[in-house]
């Protein structure tokens, strides 16, 4: 068994997709182009060499109601297991935010 440090980092994506998890209930599966990442203090950084790259990550479906191809979505996340990457389950509003367009 894998055991994964834990970790969060601050990203700034812009949706490509979403679709529905393939594994878990309640979340859609977005694929995201990763425009920029901040370490988040007191947690270590295993995001940020993804800048500029494509990756996908699971949300929460209530989070991406709105969220359509192309917005621009600030948001943490952590990798959760080998090749698994989420967002926060239940982030403060000020940590995932949608910009349209």
């Amino acid at each position: 068994m894998v055991q994964v440090i834990e970790n969060r980092t601050a990203l700034t994506v812009r949706l490509l997709s979403k679709d529905t998890h393939h594994r878990l209930a309640g979340w859609d599966q977005a694929v995201v182009h990763v425009l920029e990442a901040r370490e988040v203090p007191g947690f270590a950084d295993l995001l940020s060499r993804h800048v500029g790259q494509r990756l996908e990550l699971a949300v929460r479906t209530e989070l991406l109601t709105d969220a359509e191809p192309g917005d621009t979505i600030r948001l943490r996340a952590r990798v959760t297991g080998p090749g698994q990457v989420a967002a926060e389950n239940r982030p403060a509003p000020e940590d995932f935010v949608v910009q349209h367009g």
